[in-house]
């Protein structure tokens, strides 16, 4: 007998998980392809989205004042990312002029971010492409699964991003 067949077993958790990163590896291969015609990376285009205040993403609560622009760390939050992996995407964004950075209103050593026109007709030229493959993608389920799968994928996300991270906490067995 071999050892892996003495610790595998069917698992509808594990199953999800799986599923969960498959879809996703689907979704960057197949964003990749629809953001290289604007110039972009499925990262960037993420990213940009989050700066454009794309209400399909999910947004963690801000608790500061209300600003203009969103902070780099803000979208580290919403992404679920140290601000370190969010950094060289935004500079890579500044650079080729698709976002630009001020003064945060009332906190000099802080810059805000805000989409160019350029960044802005970036996501304009996909968004039809965008808004046409996510449609089809969803034909079939019905409006119902999909809010009931919405709602569920919410509140997965709630639960997850209030795990400890591994080195915050010693799993015992």
């Amino acid at each position: 007998m071999n050892n892996s067949q003495n610790i595998f077993e069917k698992n509808i958790h594990d199953e999800i998980i799986f599923l969960l990163s498959d879809i996703g590896n689907f979704f960057n291969k197949k964003g990749d392809l629809v953001a290289k015609k604007a110039g972009l990376t499925t990262l960037q285009w993420i990213v940009l989205l989050n700066i454009a205040r794309d209400p399909n993403l999910p947004f963690a609560k801000n608790t500061e004042a209300p600003h203009p622009g969103v902070l780099a760390s803000e979208i580290a939050t919403n992404r679920g990312v140290s601000r370190a992996n969010i950094s060289p995407i935004i500079s890579t964004l500044i650079n080729n002029e698709y976002i630009t950075q001020k003064d945060h209103p009332t906190d000099r050593r802080r810059k805000t971010l805000h989409v160019s026109e350029k960044g802005m007709s970036a996501l304009k030229s996909i968004q039809n492409e965008r808004r046409f493959l996510n449609d089809r993608l969803f034909d079939t389920i019905s409006e119902n699964d999909q809010t009931v799968l919405v709602n569920s994928l919410q509140h997965l996300l709630k639960t997850v991003s209030g795990f400890p991270h591994a080195e915050e906490q010693k799993i015992i067995l």
